[in-house]
C-alpha cells in the first residue's frame, strides 16, 4: 500500500530444509513490538547493528525459537526506517512461530516488495536501484548478476541524471522567452537545436546499450529446427548433458517442442528442440507441431538450421525468417571427406559443438562473453523511446519554426517519460507494476 506506516514483518529466506531462517521487520512501532517477543541480555536499542543472542516468546511465553537479533536504526537503513532481522532456525515450522509471534505483538505480513518499495519512498533508492534488488533475486546466469549489481550500484541513474539535467535546462531556457516574451533570436534557435541534438545522441545511445546487451540480461533463445531425422534431438541432448529428448532413427519422434536452460560462458541460453518441418505431412498433429515451430523460429533470437550429411536432398533453412539462422550439418561422424567451409557436427562423438557454440554466439554480435556496463531492461526501453520521441518532436518544432511553447509541450513529456525510469515521475499504477515481481521479504 503506497505510503503505508504499519510495521510489516516476512521471512525473508525460503522455506524448508536449511540452516538459517531470517524474518525482516521495519517500521514504525519496532522496538516496543520486538520487547514484547525478545528476551535478550542486552538491550537491543542501546546496541544497534549488533548480533545479540536471544529467545523468541509467543504470547503463551512459550519459548519458540533460540535466535539472533540485529537492530538497524533509521534512516540510515535498508527501508530508511526503523529495521531490525530475526535469525532462528530454518524450516517448515519454527519461522512461521516467530512471525506469528510478531503478529501479535502488532506486525502484519508485508507485501511483496514492500521492504524495497519503502526503500524507494524513503529516497534510500531510486526505482530503476529498487528493480534491480528483485533482478538480482531472479538472475540465473552471471551477466544478469553482473548488469543487476550494476544497476543496483546507480549505473543506469548516473546516465538518467545528466539528461534529465539537460531536459530541464531547454525546458528552462524555452519558459524563459515565454514568460519574458523575448524576441524568438536566431541564436536561441541555434543553441537549442544544438542542445536537443546532444540529448537525442545521449537517448541513442541507451537505447543502442538495450538492443545490443538485451541478451546478457534476459538471455539467448536458440531454436533447433531443420527436417524430421536431422538430429536435432540428439543435438539438444548433447548440448544439455543429458538425455531429455527422445531420440529415433525413425522421422518425427518429436511432435512437439521441448526447452531447457543453459550456461554458456556466464550467459543464458534457452534451447528449444522443435518437431521437423515437412510439407507433405497431412497428420493432423505433425501440423500442429509444425506450426509450433513455426511460431517459435519467428522468436527466436537466433535458428540453429539442421542439414542431415547422410541426407543429399536435406532442405536448406527457409529464407522468411527474421531471426538469424546458423546453418550446421549433422551427423559428421557418418560421413567422409567432409567439406572443411561447413559446420559439421556430430552430437553422438561431440565433434564441433564447442565451434557450434562459438558461432553462434558470433552469429548474434556476441564477440564478448562480459556484458555491455549497463543493459535498460524493458520497461526502461518503453520510458526512453518515449522520452526521444518526445525530443523528436520538439526538434522537428524548431526546425519548422513553430512558437517556444510547442517544443517546450513536448520537452516536459519527455521529462514525464525519463522520470519513470529513476520514479521522478510517480504513480501507484507504475509501482504496482515494479513491485508486484517481488518476492515477500525483499
Amino acid at each position: 500500500m503506497l505510503g503505508s506506516t504499519d510495521l510489516i514483518a516476512a521471512i525473508a529466506t525460503p522455506m524448508g530444509s536449511g540452516a538459517v531462517s531470517i524474518v525482516r521487520l521495519s517500521g514504525p512501532g519496532l522496538l516496543s513490538a520486538l520487547a514484547k517477543v525478545l528476551v535478550l541480555k542486552r538491550d537491543l536499542a542501546k546496541n544497534p547493528r549488533q548480533t545479540l543472542l536471544g529467545q523468541v516468546k509467543a504470547q503463551t511465553g512459550e519459548v519458540v525459537d533460540e535466535v539472533l537479533a540485529v537492530y538497524f536504526p533509521g534512516p540510515y537503513s535498508f527501508t530508511g526506517e526503523d529495521c531490525a532481522e530475526i535469525q532462528g532456525h530454518a524450516g517448515l515450522v519454527t519461522p512461521n512461530l516467530v512471525l506469528e509471534a510478531l503478529f501479535a505483538a502488532g506486525a502484519r505480513l508485508a507485501n511483496p516488495g514492500e521492504f524495497t518499495q519503502r526503500a524507494f519512498l524513503n529516497g534510500r533508492l531510486s526505482l530503476d536501484q529498487a528493480e534491480a534488488v528483485a533482478e538480482l533475486v531472479a538472475a540465473q546466469s552471471r551477466s544478469e548478476a553482473i548488469l543487476a549489481n550494476r544497476q543496483l550500484a546507480g549505473a543506469l541513474k548516473e546516465k538518467v541524471d545528466p539528461i534529465g539535467q539537460k531536459l530541464t535546462n531547454v525546458a528552462a531556457t524555452l519558459t524563459a522567452i515565454l514568460d519574458f516574451e523575448e524576441p524568438w533570436e536566431a541564436d536561441d534557435q541555434t543553441q537549442l537545436k544544438a542542445a536537443i541534438a546532444e540529448l537525442r545522441e545521449d537517448l541513442a545511445d541507451l537505447l543502442t546499450l538495450r538492443r545490443e546487451g538485451r541478451v546478457f540480461r534476459e538471455g539467448l533463445k536458440i531454436v533447433l529446427a531443420g527436417p524430421p531425422n536431422a538430429g536435432k534431438s540428439i543435438l539438444f541432448n548433447a548440448l544439455l548433458g543429458l538425455d531429455r529428448a527422445l531420440v529415433s532413427p525413425r522421422p518425427g519422434t518429436t511432435r512437439d517442442y521441448l526447452e531447457a536452460t543453459v550456461n554458456w560462458e556466464g550467459l543464458r541460453v534457452e534451447l528449444i528442440d522443435t518437431a521437423g518441418l515437412w510439407a507433405e505431412s497431412t497428420d493432423e498433429i505433425d501440423l500442429l507441431g509444425q506450426d509450433r515451430t513455426h511460431k517459435l523460429l519467428a522468436a527466436a533470437d537466433l535458428i540453429v538450421w539442421l542439414r542431415d550429411l547422410t541426407n543429399p536432398n536435406s532442405p536448406p533453412a527457409p529464407k522468411d525468417v527474421e531471426a538469424p539462422v546458423l546453418t550446421v550439418y549433422a551427423k559428421a561422424d557418418l560421413t567422409k571427406d567432409l567439406d572443411p567451409s561447413l559446420l559439421a557436427i556430430s552430437a553422438k562423438t561431440g565433434q564441433g559443438l564447442p565451434q557450434l557454440k562459438k558461432e553462434a554466439l558470433a552469429k548474434v554480435g556476441l564477440s564478448r562473453s562480459r556484458p555491455p556496463e549497463l543493459v535498460p531492461n524493458y520497461r526502461h526501453q518503453k520510458a526512453l523511446e518515449e522520452t526521444a520521441a518526445a525530443v523528436a518532436n520538439a526538434a522537428q518544432a524548431l526546425e519548422e519554426g513553430q512558437p517556444p511553447d510547442v517544443a517546450n509541450l513536448e520537452i516536459g513529456e519527455a521529462l514525464k517519460a525519463l522520470g519513470q525510469i529513476t520514479g521522478r515521475v510517480m504513480t501507484e499504477d507504475l509501482l504496482t507494476e515494479v513491485f508486484s515481481h517481488f518476492c515477500l521479504g525483499k
